[in-house]
Order: C-alpha cells, then structure tokens, then sequence
C-alpha cells in the first residue's frame, strides 16, 4: 500500500489518560467516596451526547451531580474532569515529531469542548505536529460511527486505503478497518513505533 497519511487517537496514544485521576479529585471536592463514583459513573448517554457536542459542560455537570449523587461548583467539576489528562507519551511525541516533515500526521479524537480546550492550552507544542485535530464535539460523531472517519477522510482528501489509524480501543479499529484503513490497536508507543518501521 502507498501509505499518504496517518491518523492518531489522542487517549493513551498521545496522551497519557487516567480515569481515577478524575474520581479522585471529584471525591477530594464532594465528600462522595471512590469506590461509589466507580459504581454510578457511566459513558452513557449523556457522555455521547457530550462528545458529539450535543450538551455542553454545564449540562453533563448537572447530570454527573444527580446521576452520581455528588455536589460540586462546576469549577471543581471542569478541575477533576480535565484531571484525566496526565501527560503526552514522550515515545510517540518524538515519533511524531521525525514524521511530521515526511508524511501528513493528523489526529482524531473522541473528546467535548472541555477537554479540547484544555489540551489546545496545555500540549499546544506536542500537537502541533498534526495536520488537524479531528474531535468529535466538533463533527457531530463519535468513533465507532462511520460518520466521523468519513468526515475525517473527506477534509484530508484521501482514499481508505492509503490511510493507517492507530486507536486503543478495539471497537473503533474494526470500525476503521470496515471502512478500508490499515487499523492498529496500540498497547504501548511499541505499537506504533512497529508499524511505522515496517512501512517508513
């Protein structure tokens, strides 16, 4: 395959994320122990909805608090919600950063406003290797959909075909292996470091 670009996650593939980073802060602030946060917290439908871009901070703040059963500002909800964030993967920053004059690097996420903002301010320099940050508040999908893939795939120009997406969730490579793409589900920088080497 002739590869013409590369399509990166962003979670646990460029980013470092961290769940109870964020039950921890909220516990920290509320008073509501952990362990209950781990039970009740859900990626329902509301979290979708906040990834497509549906509701906004302030409305998923307002059902966490009632679904969860916690009282916090919504200053403290956007401290512990933007928490999951730990730091970028330096392996695959540097990887990044040695292809980004080679070949066209863009990335796609499933993430809401709050997060892209916060990113956009706190690892500026370590995206600004990507073409484009796709994000799913943004395109009114969210992976698996092909919605959001066939978006992507329009704005950059290119077939399928000559695309490989690197994701850590499984769901969302056979979704892009369905639409034609060189999908791979990354463990660990050594995923992509693999993949990269055997067609760079």
């Amino acid at each position: 395959m002739t590869v013409k670009a590369l399509i990166f996650d962003l979670g646990n593939v460029v980013i470092d994320i961290d769940f109870e980073r964020i039950f921890q802060k909220w516990s920290y602030y509320s008073g509501v122990p952990i362990e209950q946060m781990q039970a009740t917290f859900q990626m329902d439908a509301a979290y979708k909805r906040h990834e497509r871009g549906e509701i906004e901070g302030v409305e998923y703040h307002q059902h966490l608090e009632q679904t969860i059963e916690m009282k916090l500002s919504y200053e403290q909800f956007c401290e512990g919600w933007n928490d999951i964030m730990v730091a970028p993967i330096d392996e695959t920053v540097r990887l990044l950063e040695s292809l980004h004059d080679r070949i066209p690097l863009y990335a796609l996420s499933n993430a809401n406003t709050l997060h892209k903002n916060f990113w956009e301010k706190t690892y500026h320099k370590e995206l600004s290797h990507f073409e484009q940050v796709f994000v799913s508040s943004d395109m009114g999908s969210r992976k698996p959909e092909p919605a959001i893939y066939l978006q992507a795939l329009e704005w950059i120009g290119v077939d399928p075909g000559n695309v490989i997406f690197f994701d850590d969730l499984a769901v969302n490579i056979e979704a892009a292996k369905a639409l034609g793409m060189t999908a791979v589900q990354v463990h660990s920088p050594r995923d992509v470091r693999n993949c990269i080497a055997a067609h760079f």
